[in-house]
């Protein structure tokens, strides 16, 4: 595309770290790498303000004192996009948007774009939500269905709300990069074994516990299957891991079940498993789902938010009824048993990723829309 001539912040105030604040950094390092200059406004001492220095995004920090009417904070925000010559800003999560609201009365010429991460159906037609949303130049859904919510709980102008999925590094996420044995070597995961996994935050809707309890009874058919969860625990709210931990020793199969830190080798990690599945009870988009689809790996996930867009049932991986675990047993039974029918939906899977999920493709949607506003 024609050169973008603004510069650019994404603002995400959430200390957590997983897939939003990785989506927060992607998305300027990619801007960057196009030769958008962009830069993140994150908390300071958070996880993502490391992550950003890591990465040599240029970075602000700015931490809110609450979530409606820090004025104080919103003149501060002001200034950081003021001092930095900001013509757009991109609000990652919808807490941030009163704030920069509020900010724009300092900093006028900054136009404010919501991409919106996580679905909500909640009625935001109030005043208050109505004056924070006017001052919004684009609301940019991940899914069609996202959209279709946004239209029915807000009075935001159908011209203005538009569709741009997130996407990823393909040339990361390709499977000739790697070997299973080498990556299951890396992380100490047993060579033979038939591994499923799990990746994403440790959290009760994240539906980790329907795969654990699907164990003992698949066990008894695939005597070699092993269980990989990788991931951190919702900041703030910790307990969930030793929870699912206690589960695999009541239920005997901890010697089966490996717990792992949150890693930035995802592609290393997708690599060693056999079959990827994503139990969450309403995923908004599933990011990780694609990275799984580009590494060619046989996909399970939920039936439900934004997954279906994703994934097509019987051609690029199978759904699962949420929060059911015999429907999660019979799609991993069935995949153990077809090692063609693995094969050939993982081969379907990273087509699928590559013509419609690119981070290339999907930034270049994003930028051609924020060049109009």
């Amino acid at each position: 595309m024609t050169a973008f001539p603004k510069r650019v912040a994404v603002i995400c105030f959430s200390r957590s770290f997983g897939g939003l604040e990785l989506s927060t950094l992607r998305l300027a390092r990619t801007m960057n790498g196009k030769g958008v200059p962009a830069m993140v406004v994150v908390p300071s001492n958070s996880s993502l303000h490391k992550k950003a220095q890591e990465w040599g995004i240029e970075s602000s920090t700015l931490a809110p004192a609450w979530k409606y009417g820090d004025v104080l904070a919103a003149r501060r925000l002001a200034r950081i996009l003021t001092e930095h010559r900001i013509d757009v800003a991109i609000l990652m999560q919808s807490h941030d948007i009163h704030l920069a609201s509020i900010a724009t009365k300092f900093s006028p010429h900054v136009k404010l774009a919501f991409y919106q991460q996580m679905d909500s159906r909640h009625n935001k037609k109030d005043l208050l939500h109505s004056w924070a949303f006017s001052k919004l130049s684009l609301w940019i859904t991940l899914t069609e269905r996202m959209k279709e919510n946004a239209l029915a709980s807000t009075r935001m102008p159908s011209e203005k709300v538009h569709v741009v999925p997130l996407g990823t590094d393909l040339q990361r996420f390709d499977p000739a990069l790697y070997s299973r044995a080498d990556s299951r070597s890396a992380f100490n995961l047993p060579a033979e074994k038939k591994i499923i996994g799990v990746l994403g935050r440790i959290d009760p809707g994240k539906g980790q516990e329907i795969i654990v309890r699907a164990l003992p009874d698949l066990m008894k058919q695939h005597p070699d299957l092993f269980l990989v969860i990788a991931g951190e625990e919702t900041a703030g709210e910790p307990g969930h891991k030793a929870y699912l931990q206690k589960l695999c020793l009541t239920l005997g199969i901890e010697q089966h079940v490996k717990f792992i830190p949150f890693t930035d080798d995802v592609p290393r990690l997708l690599a060693a498993l056999d079959i990827f599945a994503l139990p969450s009870f309403g995923e908004t988009f599933g990011l990780v789902v694609i990275e799984a689809m580009a590494m060619e790996k046989a996909v399970i996930a939920t039936d439900a938010g934004g997954v279906p867009e994703i994934v097509e049932h019987g051609r690029t991986g199978l759904l699962i009824e949420p929060r059911s675990v015999s429907s999660a047993a019979t799609a991993i039974d069935k995949l153990l048993r077809d090692e063609s029918l693995r094969i050939s939906l993982g081969i379907s899977a990273r087509k699928e990723a590559l013509l419609r999920f690119s981070m290339d493709h999907c930034v270049n949607m994003l930028l051609g829309l924020l060049s109009n506003i």
